[in-house]
């Protein structure tokens, strides 16, 4: 599926030739998210994120930027999560020279002016708004507060607005001088290849001056619980969200793939065993699913939905009942294999496109280090 290549420094490039797909996809992972945050810099990753977009020395204007990746029909964007934060375009093959460019030049070179932090810092708080307006969003915060409380997993990735309005340029530029490291760094190419050769030798001469060291390190992550334990916030809402689930484990435990399918069985279709029940035989919600959210070393296991206020009770009744049944009957074989088969073609249809394999392999090695 893909090649591996690392360099002394320790960059990993992975390229990833795709027939039948007339595009490729130029992405940058780097091994830096909120989890490596302090209390004090909390949001610098995302925020960081932002600013690549804000200009170079050799293309100082955003828009310069902006329009130079349009002016290729390009789709490009960046994101930040826990652990990783990634940056990519998805161009038509014969622009890859010109997206990877860009994309490279952003990610190396980018002078993240002091004027555009300021500017900046009312995007991030209004992003921050926009997301706690949107139940979905919110309770999925609440949902890994309530787990990890007060340290790195459980921080919201986008920072909180005391820590945003109080970060400086030097801040910045500290941070991305720790974490923006060869080692902590890896280059994906995936879609229509002409010359996968001559792509690899490009990655190495445009990235031989990155930095090395070593970046600060993830801390562990304290798991306390020792009872059920609940968290609610009052919302002037037409629905009541609930998430209802588990404490897991990382991607390195073996018991992932059997998590896995547990959650297709559970929540991973409209025939799975929570749609029937919660949705299509007691009608009380629209949207139900159950998912398994694996990081490098901890997880969880978890069903969301949106149910009427007045059927709260019933609903989690609901759910904790398809919770019990599955722990005490056996998985008939037939559900099983209907389970992996469902895995199966959805993992193929994900993997169609080039951007997706290039995230897939991408956020595979640069949590695990060894994409699948």
């Amino acid at each position: 599926m893909f090649k591996k290549t690392v360099l002394p420094s320790g960059l990993r490039i992975l390229t990833a030739s795709m027939s039948g797909t007339n595009t490729v996809t130029v992405l940058i992972f780097v091994g830096t998210g909120s989890n490596h945050e302090t209390k004090q810099n909390n949001g610098i990753s995302h925020f960081l994120e932002h600013m690549f977009f804000k200009g170079t020395h050799r293309r100082p204007s955003k828009v310069q930027i902006a329009s130079e990746l349009d002016g290729l029909g390009a789709v490009y964007n960046a994101f930040t999560s826990n652990e990783y934060t990634g940056y990519f375009a998805k161009v038509g093959y014969q622009y890859f020279d010109r997206a990877f460019d860009v994309v490279t030049d952003i990610f190396l070179n980018s002078t993240l002016p002091a004027e555009e932090i300021e500017r900046e810092r009312g995007v991030i708080i209004e992003e921050m708004h926009m997301r706690h307006d949107d139940p979905p969003s919110r309770i999925g915060y609440l949902w890994e507060r309530l787990l990890y409380g007060d340290q790195p997993a459980g921080w919201e990735t986008l920072g909180e607005e005391h820590t945003i309005q109080a970060l400086q340029r030097e801040d910045f530029v500290e941070y991305f001088h720790s974490q923006y490291l060869a080692e902590n760094t890896a280059v994906i190419v995936a879609g229509n290849i002409k010359d996968e050769k001559a792509v690899i030798e490009k990655i190495k001469e445009t990235f031989a001056s990155l930095r090395g060291g070593q970046p600060r390190a993830q801390p562990k992550v304290m798991e306390e619980q020792v009872r059920p334990a609940i968290v609610h916030e009052e919302r002037s809402t037409d629905q009541t969200h609930l998430i209802l689930g588990f404490r897991a484990f990382g991607k390195n435990d073996p018991r992932i793939w059997a998590a896995s399918l547990l959650s297709t069985i559970l929540g991973g279709g409209m025939s799975s065993r929570m749609f029937l029940e919660i949705r299509e035989e007691l009608g009380l919600a629209y949207h139900i699913s159950t998912s398994f959210d694996d990081f490098s070393r901890y997880g969880y296991f978890a069903t969301y939905a949106g149910v009427p206020h007045g059927k709260f009770e019933k609903a989690v009744g609901a759910v904790l009942g398809e919770y019990v049944k599955i722990r005490d009957i056996a998985v008939p074989q037939s559900e099983l294999n209907k389970a992996r088969d469902f895995v199966k073609g959805t993992t193929l249809i994900a993997l169609e496109s080039s951007s997706s394999l290039a995230t897939f392999i991408g956020g595979e090695e640069i949590i695990t280090g060894k994409a699948v």
